[in-house]
């Protein structure tokens, strides 16, 4: 695999720093690495396909959903005859966390034909039925449901939105339970790892000490070597001895040890994955779309907030301008926000497909890192 490095864009991106005064520390965190960032067009029967609104059933799964989505569900009731009973929805949302979302055919205005949102009630507060995985789809006692008319169908409607990549390890809920990931923070393995001397891309533990036992392909590994921080992608994982990575690195035989960060992905806008900034005086993003084949391109939208009511839905600035690499083409973008002219408390960079469609003709390579100095 291609090793696409974001040195280049960092670089550029600290040699255009503001001049506002002395830069006192500089962190770079990476958001997302060689990524393939999967998506389809809208979908409504991608989970249950056309079929009977039956009393008391578990509904088959067809498929599971491309990437984390909002779910949603189209029922045909002509005349709402359905005027009792749920479907239920259990699964997992963008993070792994279990999600439950429940529609209630007892509410009046929501009844009869059309595509149903369906609320969270297992999950944060606030949020609607993004879901990563489905596990069930149930509908309880159901009254006035009729064989070959009154009909469900479940997917989603609407094409990919934004989306927001990180790496980094779990951070804690907010009260409203609500999912956060700190970017900075790593987990250390203290066992070590090598590649016997050799500038390769397999990489095992040193005497079968299962090294890798929690980690899975797409993490990101940070080895240090003679002081030097080297960082790589898990593109696949045999056993918790032997990985491989995304480009070759050499390790000396007697091994050392690592740390390693996990991969989020979310669509859902409650989950937190903002850069923090209250103490910065400035960010940069650097984007670097290396390769994408889909329809209409990939869409990078940066966006800054001030924590406050409606967090972290409401206040949000577009600071830049969208921009579109076409389908098929490379670009590389530098985003700086200077707050010394502007004041946020949180800021982040959005990516999607111009239609939603991938088609996975070929894998995306995209790389986003992220620089806060003060």
């Amino acid at each position: 695999m291609k090793k696409v490095m974001p040195f280049a864009l960092l670089l550029a991106a600290l040699v255009s720093l503001p001049a506002h005064g002395q830069t006192a520390s500089v962190r770079t965190a990476v958001l997302a690495y060689s990524w393939d960032m999967d998506g389809e067009a809208a979908d409504p029967d991608q989970i249950v396909t056309v079929v009977d609104l039956a009393d008391s059933t578990s509904f088959a799964i067809a498929a599971q959903p491309d990437s984390c989505r909002l779910i949603d569900m189209t029922i045909t009731d002509a005349n709402s005859s359905v005027t009792v009973g749920t479907v239920t929805f259990t699964g997992t949302d963008c993070l792994g966390f279990p999600r439950v979302c429940v529609f209630d055919f007892g509410v009046v205005a929501t009844r009869g034909s059309g595509v149903k949102t369906l609320p969270v009630t297992v999950g944060p507060t606030g949020s609607s039925c993004y879901l990563g995985a489905v596990t069930t789809v149930v509908s309880s006692a159901l009254t006035g449901e009729l064989n070959g008319t009154d009909l469900i169908t479940v997917g989603y409607t609407s094409n990919s939105a934004d989306a927001w990549t990180m790496y980094g390890i779990r951070g804690p809920d907010d009260p409203l339970g609500r999912h956060s990931v700190d970017p900075w923070n790593s987990l250390p393995v203290a066992l070590n790892i090598t590649t016997a001397g050799v500038d390769t891309t397999a990489v095992t533990s040193v005497a079968a000490n299962a090294a890798f036992t929690n980690v899975a392909a797409g993490d990101l590994l940070l080895i240090t070597i003679g002081g030097r921080e080297e960082q790589r992608k898990v593109v696949t994982r045999a056993d918790a001895d032997n990985i491989v990575v995304n480009a070759a690195i050499k390790i000396p035989a007697a091994g050392v040890p690592f740390r390693y960060k996990k991969f989020f992905y979310s669509t859902d806008p409650h989950d937190d994955l903002w850069i923090p900034v209250q103490s910065e005086n400035g960010i940069t993003f650097s984007l670097n779309v290396a390769a994408n084949v889909n329809t209409g391109g990939v869409i990078s939208t940066v966006y800054c907030t001030t924590k406050g009511a409606g967090w972290p839905t409401t206040n949000n600035n577009t600071v830049f301008a969208p921009d579109t690499t076409a389908s098929t083409a490379a670009a590389k973008y530098v985003y700086n926000i200077d707050f010394t002219k502007e004041r946020f408390t949180h800021c982040k960079t959005a990516l999607r497909f111009g239609t939603g469609d991938d088609g996975d003709g070929a894998n995306e390579d995209i790389t986003l890192t992220t620089t806060v100095w003060r």
